[in-house]
């Protein structure tokens, strides 16, 4: 069995919105621990999150929510990715993925109309971390609310800095920001 200070992380990931830049599209990202003497090497993660995406089925336009888990060979490498936030250690990843899979996903013709209305990529984020919470499995994961202050503090810092600014060299390999809320320091910038 593995020690505690080894086990896969549990990371919020920010990104990018085009349209609507001054939101973010939430996920969930599993990866190795990483540590800073890591940077060079890529940061391999399976993404977990709700996106909707237009259909059009026998001329019908719909937006239906769709529940989503990939694989990331490197997060470096995601696009819109703009940071992450190490907010947990995973004590047992089966039980992650079941907890994930059974936190709903609403339609917009759902019964409860007030979940339906509200629902987002950010809203399952809330209520998967609430249900991970209440099982325990995952660990030194903290309140919703410190999270989310943290990691948008983290990012809205970042842009302050320039980081994702037109005209900047890109010539260099830039590294995903990661912020590690457990150790309470950055391990990539």
């Amino acid at each position: 069995m593995k020690s505690q200070r080894n086990k896969s992380r549990l990371l919020l990931a920010l990104y990018a919105r085009p349209k609507h830049p001054e939101s973010y599209h939430y996920a969930l990202l599993f990866c190795p621990k990483t540590t800073a003497a890591q940077n060079a090497k890529p940061l391999p993660a399976t993404k977990y999150h709700v996106k909707n995406t237009i259909e059009n089925i026998n001329d019908r336009i719909s937006q239906p929510w769709r529940f989503e888990r990939s694989m990331i060979d490197d997060i470096n490498l995601e696009p819109r990715l703009l940071v992450c936030v190490v907010i947990g250690k995973i004590v047992s990843q089966e039980h992650v993925e079941r907890v994930f899979g059974e936190t709903p996903v609403y339609q917009v013709d759902h019964p409860d109309k007030e979940k339906a209305l509200v629902f987002d990529c950010r809203s399952w984020v809330v209520d998967a971390l609430e249900r991970l919470r209440k099982s325990g499995v995952v660990s030194s994961l903290l309140d919703w609310e410190l999270l989310e202050r943290k990691a948008v503090e983290y990012v809205e810092g970042k842009k302050r800095m320039g980081r994702w600014d037109a005209g900047q060299d890109v010539s260099a390999k830039l590294r995903v920001p990661i912020m590690d809320l457990i150790i309470g320091s950055e391990i990539s910038t």
